[in-house]
């Protein structure tokens, strides 16, 4: 697990150590340019010398590694943004640093105000390279920024000039329309170009260059047309119609803005894009008694994240920082000191709105579980925090309440429940809840635990005790898994749930175990994911869809419209 946050000051020092290794991964990054560095930590010290603010934002690992960085001029009298570089550490694997940092830099500057986000790209066209070696590279860039329809600039000459600031590199000025309503205009494009140059080090008001580059920009100011987004309109006649949940806007009240927590209220966003092209009937969530959910946790767990809301002022947060060891029957009288009886790790806070928002998604998912009851209808609940981490004691992993485990605790009652976790960290909160249990019988499919979180469970011999012998699969599988190698693995789970003969199908869906996941380990593709849901529809029983994690926005886009369309079992028409 990671965390992004920005770095204001070089006071503390913590701070100065997240400097020097941001400085390091410059350094490695970009070694033909080793003075900029010293230009980088000049300008985060006297920050209020200048006309802009520095928005330096880091990715931080175990042991608050360094794991990439973006670094970001905000010029507040333009209410636009140059974003000067974007690295991550080129000695670890990509797992999606670079796309996290990315989508955290876009929305602080938000928060700032900011409009538009300007950006040099290496051009992505052969003429203008003198290194066509590069041209692939420099397509996976600008595919990437078009994600986020971030675009170059047409039609200026500021990619035909040679000047200092280039070294005869020429590069693209894309942009990114952060405010939908912002109308970039010449005047406004010639005042930033011209901050730009001079930040750059390249040439001055008078210099014939820069004059040359801003009498080229004229109104209608021209994007290029996207090259790598899809263009396909697709048409979907599902057989097997999909009901979707909506927790509406209730969820965004557990949005922890300041310690750059991934599990943000933009993936419900990111989701919903994705289903546009869906079929879908929409329903609203109902309000369950809390009796629900004292079947799956206990009282202690519920009073202590109930007691959140007294203790705490709607900015504060509580992270666990000792934890019970060695004596776990002894509770702490202070109530902050309680995270650490409560919580599994050190980056799950508890807020003001924990317990709320957390029930919020209990409410969405047994609201799911009763329309697969009494309709007999599959149903997906896009709800957050996610819950599968949490076990009847305690909760973790950005989990506080097990939704999709009291979802199928609510369908127990009237039937076998075959439970499947197909998130990339193991459901260990789901495991412990029905261990013992043969009723519902519960299937894991995530990455090893001797490299993912949890760690201390997930593995092979986790088979279930007592009545629960035998009704408790992990299948944990090594880092770099692709397609093929999981589906395998799922056709094996589907197989014991036939053999299982379950009246119900709960799923835990995670969109981590797709490729450039930061959190996770594995390369599925959306091919995959069209797999993985084909698979499941198979069982062809009333199916409950619980959403997980996923923290790549790219991936919850696509991989929920290619997984629906699997599980769905359309058929598609495209218009090129």
């Amino acid at each position: 697990m990671f965390k992004i946050r920005q770095i204001h000051k070089t006071s503390l020092n913590k701070d100065k150590m997240a400097l020097s290794m941001v400085l390091n991964i410059y350094q490695k990054a970009f070694s033909y340019y080793p003075l900029y560095a010293q230009k980088m930590a000049q300008y985060l010290k006297s920050s209020s010398k200048y006309d802009f603010e520095i928005v330096l934002m880091v990715a931080e690992g175990l042991k608050d590694r360094v794991l990439g960085f973006t670094l970001s001029f905000y010029f507040p009298k333009l209410k636009t943004a140059y974003l000067d570089y974007l690295a991550t550490d080129p000695k670890r694997s990509a797992r999606g640093y670079g796309s996290a940092l990315y989508e955290a830099t876009r929305e602080r500057l938000l928060a700032y105000g900011c409009q538009g986000l300007f950006m040099d790209v290496p051009p992505d066209d052969k003429e203008f390279l003198k290194e066509p070696k590069r041209l692939q590279i420099n397509k996976k860039r600008m595919e990437f920024y078009e994600r986020f329809n971030a675009r170059p600039i047409m039609d200026t000459l500021y990619d035909r000039v040679s000047h200092k600031a280039n070294q005869g590199y020429f590069t693209y000025l894309v942009f990114d329309k952060l405010d939908p309503k912002f109308e970039l205009r010449a005047k406004h494009l010639k005042a930033i170009v011209s901050r730009i140059l001079k930040i750059k080090g390249g040439p001055t008001d008078d210099h014939k260059k820069l004059t040359e580059i801003l009498n080229s920009i004229k109104d209608p100011i021209k994007l290029r047309e996207p090259r790598y987004a899809t263009k396909m309109q697709e048409k979907l006649k599902n057989s097997r119609p999909i009901v979707l949940v909506s927790t509406g806007d209730a969820h965004q009240i557990h949005h922890l803005k300041e310690k750059g927590y991934v599990e943000r209220p933009a993936r419900v966003l990111s989701i919903l894009k994705g289903l546009e092209s869906i079929s879908l009937q929409t329903i609203k969530i109902k309000k369950f008694s809390e009796k629900y959910i004292f079947e799956v946790h206990s009282p202690g767990l519920i009073k202590f994240l109930k007691k959140a809301s007294i203790e705490l002022n709607p900015r504060q947060l509580v992270y666990p920082n000792v934890f019970p060891i060695r004596h776990p029957e002894r509770i702490p009288k202070n109530w902050e000191m309680q995270a650490g009886y409560f919580c599994i790790d050190t980056f799950t806070p508890v807020t003001r709105n924990s317990y709320v928002a957390a029930r919020n998604a209990v409410n969405g998912a047994l609201t799911g579980a009763e329309v697969v009851l009494k309709e007999n209808k599959n149903c997906y609940v896009l709800c957050r925090p996610p819950g599968h981490h949490a076990e009847s004691k305690v909760f973790g992993g950005f989990c506080y309440l097990n939704n999709a485990a009291i979802a199928a605790q609510y369908l127990s009652k009237k039937g076998k429940v075959a439970f499947i976790d197909i998130d990339h960290h193991h459901g260990n909160g789901s495991q412990e809840i029905f261990y013992q249990r043969s009723d519902v019988f519960f299937v894991s499919i995530h990455g090893d635990p001797r490299f993912c979180y949890p760690y201390f469970s997930g593995y092979k011999d986790e088979i279930g005790s007592g009545k629960g012998k035998g009704f408790n699969k992990n299948y944990p599988l090594p880092p770099g898994t692709q397609d093929e190698d999981y589906l395998k693995v799922l056709k094996k789970a589907i197989a014991e749930f036939k053999s299982f003969g379950p009246k119900f199908l709960v799923v835990s869906l995670g969109f981590d175990i797709m490729k450039g996941d930061p959190t996770g380990t594995f390369n599925l593709t959306t091919k995959g994911m069209l797999g993985i849901g084909k698979q499941l529809a198979e069982l062809q029983i009333p199916t409950l869809i619980v959403q997980e994690g996923g923290y790549a926005l790219g991936n919850l886009r696509q991989g929920a419209r290619s997984f629906f369309k699997g599980f769905g079992g359309g058929t598609e028409s495209t218009d090129l």
